[in-house]
Formats: structure tokens, sequence, C-alpha cells
């Protein structure tokens, strides 16, 4: 059983709200257009075109045991009511075969992966994802990687083609679920590939991207309000969401909510409870608090498979 704790207290105590981003990003790959031609020309680069999401902070939410993905800290994109727009898709644009073509995109023939370059974040926690509908079927990820060990150059395609010289470089494929085991922050890096060998002397068009580094935050980030009511009551309020709308009904995280005058690991004593829904706040009021102080924990509970 996996038990997380959020200190708070009413006595005195300053937080600042976060931002979700404001749309589903799509991260596309195309080259970089180094002669100014305005075409995809073999030894020109990879490259993400525009916004490539390395100034964006991505939140994987607890999913419960028994729903898609569950069981993990999770990211992907079934809806739900906090941070709803943090998935992301990575693409890769078309050559006008597909889709209609787009500046920059990679050269006809290219086949496009991109590579898991390094993996980081808490000690002993796993970072991975599903591929698209593998969680209907399965209760583990796709691949799952130790933190802060080699990934040995893993890969996952991205074009939605095969290598051949004809062949659309083209790829946008939802579904893709990230994951990880622990909460705390993990710092993925991606390198965009070509593997085609369409190119000279049966190589690739196109040489890799640079490294892309994402920035992933596992767990609530809470951000919890304290009010003191007229009676003297206090009243928490604190987002409530911790996961994400599925097909079938989404049962939410408990909180359990402990309070203690002292700190003391003997003096923390249950004074209620609460489910976390998709609402997008869940609150609770101590009625009777103590005179002069006192110290609140929220404690969740959830299970790996």
């Amino acid at each position: 059983m996996k038990q997380f704790f959020h200190l708070i207290t009413y006595v005195s105590l300053s937080l600042t709200l976060l931002k979700p981003m404001t749309a589903h990003e799509h991260f596309a790959a195309g080259i970089i257009d180094l002669n100014q031609n305005g075409q995809a020309d073999q030894g020109e680069p990879l490259q993400f075109v525009e916004k490539n999401g390395t100034n964006q902070v991505f939140r994987m939410l607890p999913r419960p045991v028994g729903q898609r993905c569950g069981g993990y800290y999770t990211l992907d994109d079934f809806p739900r009511t906090l941070f709803p727009n943090d998935y992301f898709t990575f693409t890769a644009l078309s050559d006008g075969q597909i889709e209609a073509p787009t500046p920059l995109h990679a050269k006809t023939g290219s086949y496009i992966w991109m590579e898991i370059t390094s993996v980081k974040g808490p000690a002993g926690a796993t970072f991975g994802f599903w591929d698209e509908n593998r969680a209907l079927s399965h209760v583990t990820p796709t691949k799952s990687f130790p933190v802060n060990q080699p990934t040995n150059g893993y890969k996952f395609v991205l074009s939605e083609g095969y290598d051949d010289p004809s062949e659309d470089p083209q790829g946008h494929i939802h579904g893709r679920c990230w994951t990880a085991d622990l909460p705390g922050t993990y710092k993925i890096s991606f390198t965009l590939y070509d593997l085609s060998s369409s190119g000279t002397g049966g190589n690739a068009i196109h040489p890799p991207s640079q490294v892309y580094v994402y920035t992933f935050v596992a767990g609530p980030e809470f951000t919890p309000k304290i009010a003191l009511l007229p009676s003297a009551a206090v009243k928490l309020t604190w987002p409530s969401s911790m996961g994400t709308f599925d097909a079938i009904s989404q049962s939410g995280i408990t909180f359990q909510v402990l309070r203690s005058s002292t700190m003391r690991p003997d003096d923390w004593q249950i004074i209620g409870s609460v489910m976390g829904t998709t609402a997008e706040t869940v609150s609770f009021t101590d009625l009777f608090p103590p005179p002069n102080k006192a110290f609140y924990r929220l404690r969740y509970n959830w299970r790996q498979p």
C-alpha cells in the first residue's frame, strides 16, 4: 500500500496557485532547413518544428488499480479536471501524401523514430509508457525504465508508414499513456532519429535531432486553501480530481485528514475522511480545532498492481 502525505497548517501558510497549460499540445518532428531553400534535403537534421514541450511541466496523477493504466501515476489523453490539458502527442509532419503538406516536413522516404535517451528521477522509481490501446488488455506498461540507469538507446516509432523511398514521414497516433510508480520529478530526454535507408549509400536521410529534456511531475501538487471561519472552525480546500474520467465511472481517491497540535509522530489523529472525485476541489471542515495552533496532514492510499 502506497501512502503519501501533504502537511499543512492554518497558522502561517503561503501558497501559489499553479496554472495549467491551455491546450492539448502536438510536438511535431520535422527538419532544420539549413540552406533555406524551402525543402527537405539530405543531411539536414531533425527537430521539433515550433513547439517542443521543453519549457513546460507535465503532471502525472495517481490512477487507481482497475482503471486504464491503473496503479501508477499517469498522463494520457483521457479527460480530467485537474490539469486537464497537460496531455501531449508526439507527431511527424506530412509531406502531403496523407495530410496537407507542412513547412519543414522531413524528406519523403524518412522513417522517424524517437529515442528515450535518458530517464532521471526519484531513487528506486521506474518511468515508462503504454502504447495505444495496450492498457485495454495489459496491466503493465509497454516499456518501463529504472531511473538513473542506461536506456540502451530504446526507440519507438513516430512515422506511420515503413522504410521505403516513397513513404510519407507522417505520424499522428494518440493514446500513449506515460506512467511512473513513485511521486517526484522526472527528467526524460528524447532524441529524434531517422531510421530510413533511403539516403545516400543506403543510410538515413536526416541526422538525429538535438536532445530534448521533458519534465514530468508525478503526484498531485496540492494548492490547499485554509480558512478560519467566524465560528472558529477551520475549513480546508484542496484539488480533488487525482485521476481521470474513464469509459466507466472513475472511482476517486479517499483522503484522510489528520491533525496534530505538536507534530510529534504519536500525536497525529485521524479526524475525518473525504472522497476525492472528478470535481475541481474537495473540502473538509474541522469544527473543533485546538484553541492555539494546529497542523493538518492529508493522506491518500492507492495500490499498485
